[in-house]
């Protein structure tokens, strides 16, 4: 990994290695937008974990035309900069460079105490949404100022740089996508217009700051909306660039999307690496300034190639840097296995839309590194510790309470370890969790867990360990409904299904549709069956982030499953089922070859019960405690660990 480890230059600013750690906003400000404990404790991080610059996620500049989200953190006042200063130091400690990105919402900004939000255009952030109000030539030089004050405060702050939050369907983008820009002046038409407001602001702070103060440009490459009149295409990414290094833009940084197609800047776990390279490809080949890119990135080797291949001149990396922040150091020791690689689940993503700070499926001190320490406190005196359940929550168990200092042994029943992760990554573009798996078993292996594969304890087995105390994480069970015919051979689970122990074909009927019935409907469909899907709710895929659901209803749906919802199923016969609308009442009887129960599932309430009367402390940690999905289980387990048998 020579490239990836190779110093680099933007401007005169040397950067020791070419990883970047993108602008994601992680909701980590102050309610008043000042930068606090948590932002500080979260970059500082990032930084000790070797990567050679960190772009902050995007501060507001304006908060008297645009209204922030929630905890976003603001340069729009000098009262504000005094609170960057321990962040930047706190980076700079690690010889890590940083920038930060200035940002402002534009149309996708709620009504300001001032009006509506100012905006390129009155066009709507989406169809049927409130308008904006289209700003004036003075107007825009007004916002022009804004940016360029912040910028004049960033760098009192102690940032070494500045980015301009150019994309993703906020101000600065709404300006340069015709589908909002349908101005007629100076601002609007060409190009060059369009990018008035970009090469104004970037020229604006050349001459407030110098030359040698670096300004880098976030910009989309791609709107990737071909369905969508006047959006942006690749055919328009290189005329884009070369006119932002002409304005004197010392490093360009092209993403994807906008309003209507966050998935190209954020993408499910279906997406593979280099699925966007040729947008990185056309912009690189334009300029002669370093190129910043983001490619899907969550493995160090991913990142190598992307330099191989001359793609950019410093990787992105995003996601995969809140799911290990020591993702560069570990690269650097060739341990690629010991990196949590992210896996796509898109819970960043979801508590961000929910206006939330950020968390992680696979690091559960994301977000409380000033309140979790990076070493846990070494009190567990070699006290012996059983865990029951090798899934994601008992394998993280293990590996706090080893880093304790407590002596661990796990159970698990079956010949490996990584419990329902292991049905889990067999669904169609789940590889990434297959990876998350080996890196906790190498977790596990490392911290000196001693691990006992291949059958379920004896209450007498862990009692001859003599354990002071006992961790239940022996997951739950699926649920069978208790209704005629259930116990007929052609039926099964989706488990069953997506692990390759039943097998079936023809006529299936698919009873259930949460995340487990999706894929395993879209594997059935895959494999030539004809899938009739019955659902008690009003659609499918009902609780699950709306992102996930859509990206896996895109390829069901072309296959023509039939689909029934708010039905009940109320008898399996042999041939068929039949099922009743909870709404009418009205029965009808199904054909089916096969049927698949995906009900979701229920703790083993008998176990932890039988645990804990045997045992004086118990904890119950994961499905066992409550059914939820990976972030739940390994938070749980963490979280839980860290206190359990505390004095």
């Amino acid at each position: 990994m020579d490239k990836l480890f190779t110093p680099g230059k933007i401007g005169k600013l040397t950067i020791k290695n070419r990883a970047v750690l993108a602008p994601m906003q992680m909701m980590y400000g102050e309610h008043q937008g000042y930068a606090g404990e948590k932002a500080i404790a979260y970059y500082e991080e990032r930084a000790r974990g070797g990567v050679g610059l960190i772009i902050v996620e995007g501060v507001n500049v304006d908060e008297v035309n645009n209204k922030p989200w929630n905890l976003q953190m603001s340069l729009a006042s000098d009262k504000y900069t005094a609170s960057f200063q321990p962040l930047t130091e706190a980076i700079h400690k690690y010889d890590c460079r940083c920038f930060v990105q200035l940002h402002h919402y534009g149309a996708k900004s709620a009504p300001t105490a001032a009006g509506k939000a100012w905006a390129a255009s009155e066009v709507p952030v989406a169809p049927g949404g409130p308008s904006a109000h289209k700003m004036t030539v003075e107007e825009i030089k007004i916002v022009e100022q804004r940016f360029i004050d912040a910028a004049v405060r960033a760098q009192k702050a102690g940032f070494d740089g500045v980015e301009l939050a150019g994309s993703h369907g906020y101000l600065l983008h709404q300006f340069l996508s015709p589908y909002y820009n349908d101005r007629t002046d100076e601002y609007g038409g060409s190009i060059e217009n369009c990018l008035r407001i970009y090469t104004e602001i970037v020229q604006g702070i050349k001459a407030r700051l110098g030359r040698d103060f670096p300004v880098s440009v976030r910009f989309c490459g791609d709107e990737f909306t071909p369905h969508i009149p006047k959006t942006r295409t690749v055919e328009d990414a290189a005329a884009i660039a070369r006119v932002l290094e002409a304005a004197g833009a010392d490093a360009l940084n092209v993403s994807n999307g906008n309003n209507f197609n966050a998935n190209a800047n954020c993408e499910p776990y279906s997406y593979d690496s280099f699925w966007k390279a040729h947008v990185t490809r056309a912009v690189k080949e334009a300029i002669s300034i370093p190129l910043i890119a983001t490619n899907t990135i969550k493995d160090p080797l991913v990142a190598e190639e992307t330099l191989e291949k001359g793609l950019c001149d410093f990787v992105a990396l995003g996601r995969a840097l809140i799911a290990d922040p020591f993702f560069m150091k570990k690269a650097a020791k060739g341990d690629v296995v010991g990196i949590r690689k992210c896996i796509g689940c898109m819970y960043c993503r979801e508590q961000l839309y929910a206006q939330l700070p950020v968390k992680c499926a696979l690091n559960p001190r994301v977000g409380y590194e000033s309140v979790y320490p990076l070493v846990p406190e070494q009190d567990g005196a070699g006290r012996v510790v059983a865990v029951i359940g090798g899934g994601p929550a008992g394998m993280q168990s293990a590996v706090t309470l080893a880093k304790r200092g407590f002596d661990v042994t796990l159970f698990e029943k079956e010949d490996t370890l990584g419990g329902t992760m292991n049905l889990a990554d067999k669904g169609p573009h789940k590889e990434k969790i297959s990876r998350f798996v080996e890196t906790m078993k190498a977790e596990v292996e490392r911290a000196g867990v001693k691990v006992l594969l291949g059958k379920a304890p004896s209450i007498d087995e862990v009692k001859a360990l003599a354990p002071e105390g006992v961790v239940m994480a022996a997951g739950a069970a699926p649920i069978v409904p208790r209704i005629p015919g259930v116990d007929k051979p052609h039926v099964c689970t989706a488990y069953d299904v997506i692990s390759g122990d039943v097998k079936v074909s023809g006529k299936v009927a698919l009873i259930g549709s949460g995340i487990t019935g999706l894929e395993c409907a879209e594997m059935m469909l895959n494999e030539g069956c004809q899938v009739a899907m019955i659902e008690m709710l009003d659609a499918v895929g009902t609780g699950m982030f709306s992102v996930i659901i859509n990206d896996i209803m895109s390829r069901i749906k072309p296959k023509d499953p039939t689909m029934y919802l708010h039905t009940m199923l109320t008898e399996i016969g042999d041939g068929y089922v039949m099922v009743k609308d909870v709404k009418t009442g009205e029965e009808k009887r199904i054909e089916a070859d096969h049927v698949v129960l995906s009900l979701g599932v229920a703790p083993r309430a008998d176990v932890l019960a039988e645990y804990r009367s045997a045992f004086k402390n118990v904890i119950c940690v994961g499905d066992n405690a409550q059914r939820g999905r990976i972030p739940h289980a390994t938070k749980e387990g963490y979280i839980k660990s860290l206190v359990f048998l505390k004095d």
